[in-house]
């Protein structure tokens, strides 16, 4: 059954967080007639996304950047934004026992920073999760784990995610 056009401009959405994703959430609602309202609890937009001007310097929120593969996402961020779509390079790294790390992991970084033995422990601990995962996966906890294995998840994954987030990773259910 299809929805008319009235039934579609009756409903309302409210969408938590002005970031990108909330953003573009509201915008295709409303190009689509559904009323929206989007609630941020800051006072400006971009989410994690967004740079700060803090006493003369700028600084990113969090480590995250724009990136997509799929053409029209990219379509519609460079139709909005215009001339504002600033490409800029970046190197993301992760500071692990005194090393850094290449984000997104590069096999051969990874392999030099971890050394042998922690490599050949990370890589058991992947094809555990592959062989025997994790089900019903119900936590972060599981789900990173069933992808990365038990150890790159307690390496990498938990103590980043809980300092983001501030809620440990597996009391955090997945709603999926």
């Amino acid at each position: 059954m299809q929805a008319t056009k009235q039934q579609i401009t009756d409903k309302k959405v409210i969408k938590v967080g002005a970031g990108p994703a909330g953003l573009t959430a509201a915008y295709k609602l409303c190009e689509a007639g559904v009323r929206s309202v989007v609630l941020e609890k800051d006072s400006i937009v971009g989410g994690l996304a967004r740079t700060i001007n803090f006493k003369g310097y700028h600084f990113d929120i969090g480590g995250h950047r724009f990136f997509t593969k799929v053409n029209p996402i990219e379509h519609f961020w460079h139709e909005i934004l215009g001339d504002d779509f600033i490409k800029r390079k970046r190197l993301s790294r992760i500071y692990h026992n005194k090393k850094f790390f290449n984000y997104p992991y590069r096999i051969s970084n990874a392999l030099l920073n971890l050394g042998l033995w922690n490599s050949l422990l990370v890589a058991i601990s992947y094809f555990k999760s592959q062989l025997f995962p994790q089900k019903p996966e119900k936590t972060f906890e599981q789900w990173v784990s069933n992808r990365f294995g038990n150890r790159l998840y307690a390496m990498f994954f938990k103590t980043y995610t809980e300092k983001v987030w501030g809620i440990p990773c597996v009391s955090s259910n997945l709603t999926m």
